[in-house]
């Protein structure tokens, strides 16, 4: 059995993050794909970042991609910004497509 993939959204504070990260584990559920979703504020990502496969910016964050994209090439780590229309509808699904796109493309 291979080892979920971590995923960590990143925002300022955690709150819209853990919501959407929610989603995302719900809609990988539907699809019986194993993800855990982690939310978390981006002042913390220095710290976390080796923890996780996969790393989305929140829209209100995104001032910040330069330096957390930094982050994330240290440690070999895809990241990108959730897409947008995704995160205002907090689809999960869509959410969880751009993940899946993400770690396949880095496979490559």
């Amino acid at each position: 059995m291979s080892e979920p993939v971590k995923l960590i959204i990143l925002c300022s504070w955690g709150a819209t993050s853990s919501q959407l990260a929610k989603k995302v584990e719900e809609a990988a559920a539907k699809r019986n794909i194993d993800i855990v979703a982690d939310a978390g504020g981006t002042g913390e990502f220095k710290k976390q970042a080796a923890n996780f496969d996969v790393a989305l910016i929140e829209p209100q964050v995104r001032h910040l991609k330069k330096e957390l994209t930094k982050i994330a090439d240290e440690h070999n780590i895809p990241i990108d910004l959730v897409d947008q229309r995704a995160f205002a509808l907090m689809d999960g699904d869509k959410v969880l497509d751009q993940v899946l796109q993400m770690v396949n493309k880095q496979g490559d």
